[in-house]
């Protein structure tokens, strides 16, 4: 299993979620395995400065970030990410 390192940029509610991602990687592409939010920084809705950020300790939270990143269909888009050019940042 592989690791990767992202970042959710959801502008709707003004944050950027940092995600660790564990995913197998495969003929037909990857197959993303686990999701883990592990920090939340919210943004200036105007100027989309950083305001402040949080780790994600919960199991809760984690599950709740988890879950809104894959209903706003991100899903696709972290496996091309991963695929096109995510193997230069992959940690094995």
């Amino acid at each position: 299993m592989n690791s990767y390192q992202s970042v959710w940029e959801d502008d709707e509610t003004s944050r950027r979620v940092e995600l660790l991602v564990n995913y197998s990687q495969h003929d037909a592409g990857v197959t993303i395995n686990e999701i883990t939010p592990i920090k939340v920084t919210f943004l200036c809705p105007n100027t989309k400065a950083s305001r402040r950020s949080i780790g994600v300790w919960t199991k809760t939270g984690r599950a709740m970030l988890a879950h809104q990143f894959r209903t706003a269909g991100r899903i696709e888009s972290l496996e091309q990410e991963i695929i096109s050019g995510g193997f230069a940042n992959a940690c094995a």
